[in-house]
């Protein structure tokens, strides 16, 4: 089987899925608003929260079918070094006492949907009533910052479009504890939400293939386009804040 025909089935499947999403989204309506004619109270919260969820599932899958490209050589090679190079860079170049957190997400379009939103929100704030969702922003410390480009990378097989990382200061109140972080795999119970507009807010990472999309999208919500990198422009800018300034100092 070739690149183009693993394609075509990996987005079927896909395809597939979504009609069958689709088709489960109408029989819950239909219950819900059953329940709702007999005011059954206990099966209105129930299919109210399983329609949410299947709409949250099939939004996902709209925005997959959106973006998914045959894979090209350039980013492949890009991913590679990301995922190889990228954490130790960070690590090394931000300084131990520096309190900033990551975020990844690897799915480029829910990705604009987070930017338009104006900030990284917690469950709550964005009014989602999930129970088994966190209740504070997941986020890695830079010495796992390994964990946040696994969750930005849609793997290469997905034939989907890297998705990028946030990266911003928590509140004063959160230091100690991201600081405390060390090799864990995440933040030990999240941080507080971030508004783009915010001093908090250092930018957003992602690959080539997605900068000038994010740029554009960044402009058209009134953000800084500065703020978004690729991971190159990343480390430079780590470097310059702070390599540079040590040498100044010294």
């Amino acid at each position: 089987m070739n690149n183009n025909e693993y394609f075509d089935n990996i987005k079927n499947n896909i395809l597939n899925s979504y009609q069958s999403k689709t088709e489960k989204l109408k029989e819950l309506k239909k219950r819900l608003l059953e329940s709702q004619k007999s005011n059954d109270t206990r099966k209105i919260e129930f299919y109210s929260k399983q329609t949410e969820s299947i709409l949250s599932s099939i939004n996902n899958i709209k925005s997959q079918l959106s973006c998914m490209r045959p894979n090209n050589n350039d980013d492949l090679n890009e991913r590679h070094d990301i995922m190889v190079n990228f954490p130790k860079l960070v690590n090394e170049t931000i300084p131990d006492d520096v309190p900033m957190v990551f975020h990844g997400n690897n799915n480029i379009e829910i990705v604009k949907q987070i930017i338009s939103s104006g900030g990284l929100y917690t469950p709550e704030e964005r009014g989602v009533d999930f129970k088994s969702f966190a209740t504070q922003i997941d986020v890695t410390y830079k010495s796992n910052i390994r964990v946040s480009c696994e969750f930005a990378d849609s793997s290469t097989i997905s034939f989907m479009p890297y998705g990028a990382i946030f990266a911003f200061y928590p509140k004063e109140h959160e230091y100690e504890k991201v600081l405390k972080t060390g090799e864990n795999s995440e933040v030990f119970g999240g941080v507080e939400s971030i508004d783009f507009k915010d001093d908090r807010f250092v930018g957003i990472i992602t690959t080539n293939e997605n900068l000038e999309t994010l740029k554009l999208c960044f402009d058209a919500n009134q953000l800084d386009s500065n703020k978004v990198f690729t991971h190159k422009q990343f480390i430079n800018f780590c470097k310059e804040k702070w390599i540079c300034d040590t040498k100044i100092t010294k």
